[in-house]
């Protein structure tokens, strides 16, 4: 017994030599380098770097908005402005009966029930708006860019639409939001689109519902079956969880945002609101590079930032490189910065 025991020590032992013999250590690409082909290009011509070393990574950051590399970090932003978007059409009830949809930003709102909407401090940015519909239709009308560069102090904001339906001999009014878009745009011009997918592309300005969040709360009338609530669910309720609002109306999962009060006259007025989730007006993302060379891929020698891609305005970019040796406990880099004009054909 004593035998087989120390032939076991032995075997552990040599595997553990083996192991700290064979494991590879990862060093720093040092020998990377970069040089331009040239230190002024002309628009449209293709713009070529001289690589040296044999990194097992690289990521090219081109100094164009979007993808700078001093810019890796940044989350927000205060030099720039906010823009919001979004269609919306009228498709029942009268213009002039007192109905109303207002547009308003709270900055803080604390949750998503009546006693936290009364208690909230609401600015009414309606008439930032001149684009609402001025006819009864099925068609929708897209708003104006309306600035809230007003509210980048805020950390967060919410926004809201409320509906506000008066008791009168005719139907009230139904209204359709779709297209809800909101865009910080920076001084370099770099937009980010605040309710959209996390991975989308720097200079996207897109928004998708299942990335916005929208909460609806009725503060009237909200006991008719089938009607007098937004198609979205209350606080705590979403089309992830429930088919149905305790009214029975399908909640939606998708754009447009309806408010139907139904067909009856003389219906109780209504007072009815939709609100965003928090977003921060100053969020950004971060600048992104791309990667042209991965472990898998042979020595690359040259890289050719093609005009189709890159570099089809007038300037002076500063390029980076940068060079990653790792594995998968360890990864050690080195950056190459270099500059260089582009000037008019």
């Amino acid at each position: 017994m004593k035998k087989y025991i120390m032939y076991l020590i032995l075997i552990v032992f040599g595997i553990m030599a083996f192991v700290n013999c064979t494991k590879t250590t990862i060093v720093a690409p040092d020998n990377f380098s970069v040089t331009p082909t040239d230190t002024v290009f002309k628009v449209g011509d293709t713009v070529k770097f001289k690589l040296q070393g044999t990194p097992d990574q690289i990521i090219f950051f081109s100094g164009e908005a979007g993808m700078r590399y001093q810019n890796v970090n940044r989350v927000k932003d205060t030099s720039g402005y906010t823009k919001l978007f979004f269609q919306a059409a009228l498709q029942q009830g009268v213009l002039t009966n007192g109905d109303s949809l207002r547009l308003l930003v709270s900055s803080n709102l604390k949750g998503y029930d009546k006693a936290s909407i009364l208690s909230a401090t609401w600015t009414d940015i309606t008439s930032r708006n001149t684009k609402w519909p001025a006819t009864v239709s099925a068609s929708f009308v897209n708003s104006d860019s309306i600035n809230l560069s007003d509210f980048k102090k805020s950390d967060s904001i919410n926004i809201a639409f409320r509906y506000i339906g008066k008791q009168s001999a005719a139907v009230q009014q139904k209204w359709s939001i779709q297209g809800f878009t909101m865009i910080h745009i920076m001084p370099d011009g770099t937009k980010t689109g605040l309710f959209a997918a996390p991975q989308i592309a720097p200079g996207t300005a897109t928004s998708a519902f299942a990335y916005t969040g929208w909460v609806q709360c009725s503060m009237a009338n909200d006991t008719t079956t089938g009607y007098n609530v937004w198609n979205v669910g209350a606080a705590g309720v979403s089309s992830k969880t429930a088919l149905k609002t305790p009214n029975g109306i399908t909640i939606a999962s998708g754009y447009p945002l309806i408010f139907n009060p139904g067909l009856l006259t003389n219906d109780p007025a209504n007072n009815d609101w939709v609100i965003t989730s928090k977003v921060s007006v100053n969020q950004v993302k971060p600048d992104m590079g791309v990667t042209i060379k991965n472990p898998t891929n042979n020595h690359m020698t040259i890289f050719y930032a093609v005009p189709t891609t890159y570099y089809k305005a007038v300037g002076t970019y500063t390029a980076t490189f940068v060079a990653i040796n790792q594995d998968i406990d360890v990864s050690k880099q080195v950056v190459k910065q270099v500059k260089f004009r582009v000037i008019p054909r």
